[in-house]
């Protein structure tokens, strides 16, 4: 186990250090092929920032593989679609396709990996306290449906400097929390191990630090589609291993809080007769930001509570809580935010004004 353990962190460590290293190697060519995100319309940076951070991820990601000792056949469908979202994101990046073209694009990766690569949603557990739901026939729909939401979940979420990455990283080291204590195997661990640290290379450069006010590269569409897949893919085939018996519901848990934020925006824009599609900044880390929070107490404060939901997720399984009551506790998570979303507004009023107030008493 021991041996296992360190060639695991073995291709973790060399992922991490080959995204360090390629980020800087790729700028140059970026910008030379204009695969670079232009300052101007609802985007608040003030230079030409380079969309290399997918690729370097990517690349770090399939190097790093060859290291684990175990066969990594049932994750072909993985690493596939991982380059189909990649590919499909370089493209947007560079002349900006239609939202329907890059959901075709979706598709067709969701439908690779529950086909070829069997990776399904066959049961959801016990969540209405009957037994297990099985899906039967409706297992290929209903997994193509929640790759969809997934993959546009962490593209809506790469709106500010280290959000999307930050929520990406927390939600991989959830599924790699649940993946060891459930005895998940070497492979699962190895790969979901590497993609995380390929992902936290990449922040090195995302997130806004000390002497970096601003993201010095971007992950772009080629990235947000790249890793929202994989976390669709790893997800699914995490919840549905015999021998792990983690509860779907936990996995539901870990990732929470993009799926409300896309499910909250398009029903709202649905009801006001808008393309549930069509870009807006009504996002709540939008939301945040408009209330005077910085761009790095925002991420925090999203990234932070994305974690305590996970947590929560684990310990109610380890603990064995019922499946259907850790269920019904998502029925008022889904409530508070869209009352939050829909008021969103007051609320940044109330917040402007307490801060200002706190603001005029310290001085």
């Amino acid at each position: 186990m021991v041996a296992l353990t360190l060639k695991s962190l073995g291709g973790a460590v060399v992922a991490f250090l080959l995204v360090v290293v390629l980020v800087p190697l790729l700028r140059k060519p970026a910008r030379q092929i204009d695969l670079v995100d232009h300052p101007g319309g609802r985007k608040v940076h003030s230079s030409a920032v380079p969309l290399i951070g997918g690729v370097a991820m990517f690349i770090g990601f399939c190097a790093a593989l060859v290291m684990i000792d175990a066969s990594l056949r049932p994750y072909a469908s993985l690493v596939i679609g991982m380059g189909i979202m990649l590919a499909t994101g370089l493209v947007d990046d560079m002349i900006d396709i239609r939202p329907g073209t890059k959901l075709f694009f979706q598709g067709v990766a969701a439908i690779l990996m529950v086909s070829w690569g069997e990776v399904q949603v066959r049961s959801l557990g016990s969540v209405f306290g009957f037994g297990p739901l099985e899906l039967g026939e409706w297992s290929i729909p209903f997994t193509v449906l929640c790759t969809l939401i997934l993959v546009n979940a962490i593209n809506m979420a790469d709106g500010t400097d280290g959000l999307a990455g930050g929520m990406v990283a927390v939600a991989l080291a959830m599924l790699l929390a649940v993946g060891i204590l459930g005895g998940a195997g070497r492979a699962y661990i190895g790969v979901t191990g590497i993609l995380l640290f390929s992902v936290l290379g990449f922040l090195c450069y995302n997130l806004r630090v000390p002497g970096r006010p601003h993201a010095s590269v971007f992950m772009g569409d080629s990235g947000s589609l790249m890793l929202g897949f994989a976390l669709a893919w790893l997800a699914v085939y995490l919840s549905q291993l015999e021998h792990v018996s983690v509860y779907p519901v936990t996995i539901a848990w870990i990732l929470l809080l993009p799926v409300l934020d896309l499910v909250t925006l398009y029903v709202r824009r649905i009801m006001r007769g808008r393309s549930p599609f069509l870009a807006d900044r009504n996002h709540l880390h939008h939301v945040l930001l408009r209330a005077r929070f910085s761009v790095t107490t925002t991420v925090w404060m999203l990234v932070t509570i994305m974690l305590l939901f996970g947590v929560l997720g684990i310990h109610a399984w380890q603990q064995k809580w019922p499946e259907y009551a850790m269920f019904l506790g998502l029925i008022p998570v889904f409530g508070l935010h869209y009352v939050f979303s829909a008021r969103a507004w007051r609320l940044m009023r109330m917040i402007r004004k307490r801060k200002g107030s706190y603001t005029r008493r310290s001085e």
